[in-house]
């Protein structure tokens, strides 16, 4: 039976834990390591195995016992993804790595060096592109249907955006790399998909919404407007607008030192000549949520959207109209299950990663680009992968009235 450890066993470790059972039941997870170790037990128990399982305060005491494991997950905080993967590659064992791969160009020149020539025993948390949906969507653009295509609209409107204003794991700018890193960088990789390697691009960004005057460390708890104030569990809870999330007390969204945008634009610029445009936005609510793109070609437009579960083809010559409908009940609409089995199937040697390293620290480059492009006002070219080095210590003026309206 192959051992599988952990190192982050948050939340979302906890439920690809308890996916991981489900679905390749002949693996046991046999360690796992969290600075808290109360609530790495609990993620454990909720995930229903917790039996047997050695827990560890610090990921380095995990990994010296390398030699007891099969197969590594990395769930930590973002900004601790690439040090531990690093650390990892020593072990040289198959790697499940969640996203954001890295949060600095620095950190994304190591995981790179560090997993040189070994990048496809990697992979990476980038379930969209292997949603039933998606997969649909590449064989219809694979096939030539749409003919020639000239451009990508994409879109991301968040029905749960409060989850990155008032979990500290996210609104914590040093910690997450913010929302073009912690969200962009799915969308970025279904778009390399569809249109290649990207070169450049310019980005903008504002915060007129969340954010604010309130005390950064203020708890809803402890908030007089708690009562009225829509971002407060209890009427999030009565307008339904967690979106089915854990409900609880909160750091005030208002808070005077958050940095994260609430709404993005993107047009990058890709080595093929066609151009896609990506939104993001984070006050949307309910049935307003959207996150898919429409493809045009000569022959036809593609349009689809994970939140409907539809795809539609219109043909441009004629009267064809085709609709599909695929639902996926599991995490990220049947992604974390197609990772999973494609992560089981690179351990036992059966397949090599169908979302490797190199497209991880490819989006991650993108990212990091669009984000220099939107503090800077400028235009930026997109390192390759292969680039002999990536730009190093790019200053950003990275303040809170830097997204203020003028």
């Amino acid at each position: 039976m192959p051992n599988l450890a952990v190192i982050g066993m948050g939340r979302r470790a906890g439920w690809m834990v308890e996916r991981f059972a489900a679905i390749a039941p002949e693996f046991k997870v046999v360690a796992a390591a969290d600075p808290n170790v109360d609530a790495a037990r609990a993620n454990l128990r909720n995930a229903g195995v917790d039996d047997g399982v050695g827990i560890f305060s610090d990921g380095d005491d995990l990994l010296q016992d390398a030699d007891r494991y099969d197969a590594l997950l990395i769930g930590s905080s973002c900004h601790l993804h690439t040090p531990l993967a690093v650390k990892a590659a020593e072990t040289g064992l198959p790697l499940f790595l969640e996203k954001p791969v890295s949060v600095s160009y620095e950190q994304a020149t190591q995981l790179r060096d560090a997993y040189r020539g070994r990048e496809k025993t990697v992979v990476v948390s980038f379930p969209l592109r292997v949603t039933p949906l998606f997969r649909k969507v590449m064989e219809i653009v694979e096939s030539g249907r749409l003919g020639t295509i000239n451009q990508v609209q994409a879109i991301n409107n968040v029905p749960y955006g409060w989850v990155y204003y008032g979990r500290p794991v996210h609104r914590e700018y040093g910690v997450s790399g913010g929302l073009w890193l912690q969200k962009t960088t799915h969308d970025f990789d279904y778009l390399n998909q569809i249109l290649g390697r990207a070169t450049a691009v310019t980005a903008m960004m504002s915060r007129t919404v969340y954010g604010g005057d309130m005390p950064q460390d203020l708890m809803c708890s402890a908030c007089d407007l708690a009562e009225t104030c829509a971002e407060s569990p209890q009427n999030m809870n009565n307008f339904g607008t967690h979106e089915g999330l854990i409900m609880a007390d909160h750091p005030c969204v208002f808070g005077s030192e958050i940095m994260n945008q609430d709404a993005g634009s993107a047009l990058v610029q890709y080595e093929s000549g066609i151009h896609a445009s990506y939104t993001q936005n984070f006050v949307t609510r309910k049935s307003a949520a959207t996150r898919g793109a429409i493809v045009t070609g000569y022959e036809a437009t593609l349009s689809f959207d994970w939140y409907t579960h539809t795809i539609t083809v219109t043909d441009h010559h004629g009267e064809g109209v085709e609709e599909f409908e695929i639902r996926a009940t599991t995490g990220h609409l049947g992604g974390d299950d197609a990772l999973i089995e494609n992560f089981r199937d690179v351990c036992l040697g059966r397949d090599e990663s169908k979302s490797d390293l190199s497209a991880g620290i490819t989006s991650v480059l993108m990212c990091l680009a669009a984000r220099e492009s939107a503090h800077r006002q400028s235009w930026v070219p997109i390192s390759p992968i292969d680039a002999p080095q990536f730009p190093q210590h790019v200053e950003l003026a990275a303040t809170p009235s830097d997204l203020e309206p003028a």
